[in-house]
């Protein structure tokens, strides 16, 4: 009854730390978010995508092709909530509270219950998995089918239907995220082995080897529609555009060493050449990514996918990540070996693609709770007296809610302004600037400066689909032959500034032009809230003609 009040009030904390004011912090949607919504809000009204395309199986987007089931899984929510910034990311913020559970489920399969409590309570209270919670992000969702799939995998003691639900929630995070694509059928070979070289006594290699390839053909059958998409539609569109980054990272790092090389130029090729830049480069991600200085220090350099200053882990967990590897590996080898290699493979994908990002290795969770969670467990067996005990737990209660207290004033005191740009906040600034004033004028212009302006102004504002994508496909002309996007009275797209066309009085009268930073200043302008930098530049003729006519209110 104490275990199952504890996990319950676990859940408790869970849901407040992912669901407290969800809708504002972060304040604005990311352009994947808007881009998901747009997507699903496409597919609720008209059965299409942006781009017309019926219920496809990956969406076209920013032409990196999203996976299907984040922008399906929405759906039922707009319809019965809406289209708003809850409603968007209330199915990852759910996801993530069941994501807790099954961490709950599956270190229970390996420890103790009181074990397992620990490293259920580190995973609710991670910074890491917080801050994934409360936008958007469908590696949060992946991650909840990835470790359903291995709790069913290791539950299912090789009975094959039980095994199959296990496959079953592999396939659906390859539905979800793209660097399962890489991970899934490598972690699965591993699976493979693992199983193999631990099985019980009484289950034959050949009956095990049988289950395991009728295992591995119904996954096949289950991704075969994603294969189809992958290699033989755009589906390999996003992966080479992020590995093309990293090509062109090699080759600059080539051009750099053999500028600077002695070597002759007939050797320069062969200690200089793309394929050793390539593997070091990827090398050097993998390294950056198992880290201390990125699991305990200083975290993500994207202020996106992390809110900076800290580590992807709480620093007091270090030493009981320590202690917790070496009493696992001395007691529970076997345990120890799973969850080690969990850890080894869980950034493979995003080594290979490009920048270390935290979200791309949001797989590696809940692997290294489970050293810290037993390192914990352990040290209340080393405390001998039942009073060094109640120290003991006194002070992991006091520090572990000192670090949660620090984290929450920094994510919702500090970074809401420090981060603000890393969230679209640019547009959303400039229409929210515009809409607060929109009765006043005839025509209102957006600059486009920043991408997405126009997916912005739909998805905040519930734009009509059809009409959307008529804009888009259609944009006006003006008298000097711009072609702008317009939607409704508000047209976006860059006038082009400077201090001829000024004076030529480009902007049309009764008009309200919010320009890039770089062109001639305004009557108003919008900066950023973190450095006061310039954002936009506010043309009002509104204001100018009170200028110019005294008479006239301003």
């Amino acid at each position: 009854m104490k275990i199952n009040f504890l996990i319950v009030l676990i859940l408790i904390l869970s849901i407040f730390l992912r669901f407290w004011h969800l809708n504002e912090f972060p304040a604005t949607l990311y352009g994947d978010e808007q881009a998901f919504a747009w997507n699903a809000y496409n597919i609720l009204l008209t059965g299409k995508d942006e781009y017309g395309k019926p219920f496809p199986l990956e969406f076209r987007s920013f032409d990196d092709y999203k996976a299907p089931i984040p922008v399906y899984i929405l759906v039922p929510f707009f319809k019965v909530m809406g289209m708003n910034m809850f409603s968007i990311r209330l199915p990852v913020a759910i996801s993530s509270v069941i994501t807790v559970y099954a961490v709950y489920l599956l270190s229970g399969l390996f420890f103790r219950k009181k074990a397992s409590l620990i490293i259920t309570f580190l995973m609710a209270i991670s910074p890491w998995h917080i801050h994934l919670s409360r936008g958007y992000f469908e590696a949060t969702m992946s991650l909840l089918f990835f470790i359903l799939g291995i709790y069913f995998y290791f539950a299912s003691k090789n009975r094959l239907k039980i095994m199959f639900f296990g496959i079953f929630f592999f396939a659906l995070s390859l539905y979800t995220y793209f660097t399962p694509r890489i991970l899934v059928p490598i972690f699965l070979l591993f699976l493979f082995i693992y199983s193999y070289k631990y099985r019980d006594r009484l289950v034959t290699a050949k009956e095990m080897l049988k289950k395991f390839t009728v295992s591995f053909i119904f996954f096949i059958i289950l991704i075969s529609p994603l294969i189809k998409v992958t290699f033989f539609g755009e589906g390999l569109s996003r992966f080479n555009k992020l590995t093309g980054s990293l090509e062109l990272e090699a080759v600059q790092t080539v051009v750099k060493e053999r500028n600077t090389s002695n070597l002759s130029a007939r050797w320069k090729p062969l200690f200089h050449n793309r394929y050793l830049a390539t593997v070091r480069l990827v090398a050097d991600n993998y390294l950056e990514l198992l880290s201390p200085n990125f699991w305990y220090i200083y975290g993500d350099s994207s202020l996106r996918y992390f809110t900076g200053n800290m580590g992807m882990f709480y620093l007091l967990e270090f030493p009981f990540f320590i202690v917790g590897a070496y009493l696992l590996f001395v007691k529970k080898r076997k345990v120890a070996l799973f969850f080690f290699v969990w850890i080894l493979l869980a950034p493979i994908p995003a080594a290979l693609v490009g920048k270390p990002y935290a979200v791309r290795t949001l797989a590696i969770l809940p692997a290294p709770f489970i050293f810290v969670g037993y390192g914990i467990y352990k040290s209340f067996d080393m405390v001998k007296y039942m009073f060094g005990r109640r120290i003991l737990t006194v002070s992991l209660v006091l520090l572990f809610t000192l670090s949660l207290f620090t984290l929450l004033i920094r994510y919702y005191m500090e970074y809401p302004v420090y981060a603000a740009t890393w969230w679209g906040w640019e547009n959303k600034a400039a229409i929210d600037y515009a809409m607060a004033r929109s009765t006043k004028y005839k025509d209102i212009f957006i600059s486009n400066f920043y991408s997405g302006a126009t997916l912005a102004f739909a998805v905040y504002n519930h734009y009509d689909p059809i009409q959307y994508r008529y804009a888009i496909n259609h944009p006006v002309t003006m008298a000097d032959g711009r072609h702008l996007v317009k939607l409704g009275k508000y047209y976006f797209g860059s006038l082009d500034l400077n201090k001829n066309r000024l004076e030529e009085k480009i902007i049309p009268t009764d008009s309200l032009y919010i320009g890039r930073p770089e062109e001639p200043r305004g009557e108003d302008q919008i900066v950023a809230p973190d450095d006061g930098r310039l954002i936009f530049v506010v043309h009002d003729t509104l204001r100018k003609k009170c200028y110019i006519y005294a008479k006239i209110p301003c």
